[in-house]
């Protein structure tokens, strides 16, 4: 077997048992039920928003370490994170331990890039849309495990929300295990450029002859971070000078933005609309498992058919099925209403990243640039989330009419720029044939 094909099998087993959660489905229920007893408002105001804020201030400096350490160190300190989640979850029983959960599982999430990246810098670039999407089905497939497991054993009565937390500890402590086969990377994509080979040999020599705090091994500790940073700049600069570049990355950010924030409260709608409708029988891992597998179709037609669906009426039924979900008085309807959006977030993305990677020339500028619009992404939710539910303190009905209102402003505004990009092209055009 080839080294390339083992590293990705480690790695995609990794990502599945990374991924496999069945709590997190019935999270809110779980929070809120009788092993907690905190009402929906804390969740809304005091809980969740804590999650958000920590990706936030953690996904930068999780973003430089990862290149730093090159990788393994970062995978393995996302799974003992993982595993800090819910040790705290179903060991503590205070509102205080629930927001260090919450700050631990910002820590959980920014770490995710480790394992998103490792693999660009362990394969040859012949190698990359191959192993993107490994690593993307194996993610996908540990999330589909946990909707239908967590629907299974607690429609049979099998487990009880806090029990689920058992299993999602168990998984974690296992790809924790599992992310210390993974072969160590002796070279970053900014950090440590160098071939294997000179670098074992310098690191060999240095072993040798120089010691660790020598001002020789200090100044060339400095050299490189220096060198990286500059590197970092002008890949930056490069990209988003590019119109097309700076435009599917806006869309790319904002519609993280508005995706990840619909997602995080959807639970507390789905509580609040159950109650108003007397249903009794939650279904958010079967709706959860239906989504993943929509959710990796939408992204497959994205990938092989990039001129399918315009980005400005994909965000209109968005924002419909928002709309809708949010505002007819049935769990049912909320649950089609999320699976819509959340099928066309995975299109929309998937289309966003094809078009931007189409744009760029430097492999290792691949993972810069989505590395920042993901932070610029969650800067976006963060804002919201202190505008809408910390400043304002709408209720979570309001949250969502104002979330698909947002996706109609979007639809517009990218429809109003494809206008005026079609007017100077034809323009352009124009003036060519009656010059030229």
């Amino acid at each position: 077997m080839e080294d390339w094909i083992k590293v990705t099998l480690i790695l995609c087993l990794f990502g599945t048992l990374r991924e496999i959660r069945p709590s997190e489905p019935f999270v809110t229920e779980f929070l809120s039920g009788e092993w907690r007893n905190i009402t929906q408002e804390q969740l809304n105001q005091d809980v969740y928003p804590v999650g958000t804020y920590s990706y936030l201030g953690l996904l930068v400096l999780v973003f430089l370490i990862t290149d730093f350490l090159r990788f393994k160190p970062v995978i393995i300190l996302s799974g003992l994170s993982g595993i800090s989640v819910y040790a705290v979850l179903l060991w503590t029983s205070s509102l205080k331990w629930v927001q260090v959960s919450q700050f631990l599982y910002g820590l959980y999430m920014a770490t995710e890039v480790a394992y998103l990246t490792y693999i660009y810098a362990k394969v040859d670039p012949d190698k990359y849309p191959l192993v993107s999407s490994y690593t993307r089905i194996a993610a996908l497939t540990g999330r589909f495990v946990s909707g239908v497991s967590s629907q299974l054993l607690t429609h049979f009565d099998l487990m009880n929300y806090r029990d689920l937390n058992y299993i999602t500890l168990v998984a974690q402590v296992l790809a924790t295990f599992w992310a210390f086969w993974l072969p160590p990377v002796p070279y970053g994509i900014y950090f440590h450029r160098r071939s294997r080979t000179s670098l074992q040999l310098d690191i060999d020599h240095a072993d040798k002859h120089t010691p660790p705090s020598s001002p020789s091994n200090r100044r060339s500790i400095r050299r490189g971070i220096t060198d990286a940073a500059s590197l970092i700049t002008r890949h930056a600069r490069l990209a988003y000078t590019r119109p097309k570049v700076l435009a599917w990355s806006a869309l790319y950010a904002v519609v993280l933005a508005l995706f990840v924030l619909a997602q995080t409260n959807m639970q507390i709608l789905w509580k609040l609309v159950q109650g108003e409708s007397n249903e009794t029988v939650a279904y958010n891992g079967a709706v959860e498992a239906i989504l993943t597998l929509l959710g990796a179709f939408g992204a497959f037609i994205a990938s092989y058919c990039t001129k399918a669906l315009l980005p400005a009426p994909v965000a209109a039924v968005q924002g419909v099925a928002t709309f809708v979900g949010t505002y007819v008085p049935n769990v049912f309807a909320s649950y089609v209403g999320y699976i819509v959006m959340g099928m066309l977030f995975h299109y929309t993305i998937t289309l966003a990243s094809a078009k931007i990677a189409s744009q760029l020339t430097d492999e290792s500028c691949f993972g810069l640039i989505f590395g920042i619009n993901t932070l610029v992404g969650t800067g976006l939710q963060s804002i919201l989330t202190l505008i809408l539910i910390q400043t304002m303190k709408l209720p979570i009905t309001a949250q969502y009419f104002t979330i698909s209102g947002l996706f109609l402003v979007l639809a517009s505004a990218w429809l109003l720029g494809w206008i005026v990009h079609l007017y100077k092209q034809n323009k352009s055009i124009n003036i060519t044939n009656q010059y030229g």
